[in-house]
């Protein structure tokens, strides 16, 4: 009886470890404000974008360095802890959204900012509908 005892102490302690580690993981997951889809779609899109544009050296360094910045900046708002109520991450993106573009309209030429503008309004769009539904 005892080691039937020890055995159901011991399946609890696995099952409860087992799902301690899921929950790890999912909230480990869903603490990037992006995801990997469109962390991918603005590392191709950037890559194109100078591409397209004949950005100098210089200027893609900076827009770069910019967009980079800003980025890690963003994704760090899913990490916060305590964790940011939804209005507040909305708030806080859209605001960081808004500051590199005023940042990145200083180096760019009016119709490369304009591609520039129109694509990340694509992106920020998408990344508020999600915001949104949390």
């Amino acid at each position: 009886m005892k080691s039937i005892f020890w055995l159901l102490v011991v399946f609890a302690c696995n099952f409860s470890t087992a799902q301690t580690e899921s929950k790890a993981e999912i909230i480990e997951q869903s603490s990037s404000l992006f995801t990997e889809e469109e962390s991918e779609y603005i590392a191709k899109w950037f890559s194109d974008f100078v591409g397209e544009m004949n950005l100098s050296h210089d200027v893609a360094l900076k827009y770069k360095n910019i967009t980079e910045t800003y980025s890690r900046k963003m994704d760090a708002l899913g990490m916060e802890n305590p964790p940011l109520g939804k209005a507040e991450l909305i708030e806080q993106f859209n605001d960081l959204m808004e500051s590199q573009h005023q940042e990145v309209k200083s180096i760019l030429k009016d119709e490369q900012y304009e591609m520039y503008y129109d694509t990340m309004e694509k992106v920020s769009w998408s990344i508020n509908q999600r915001l949104k539904h949390l």
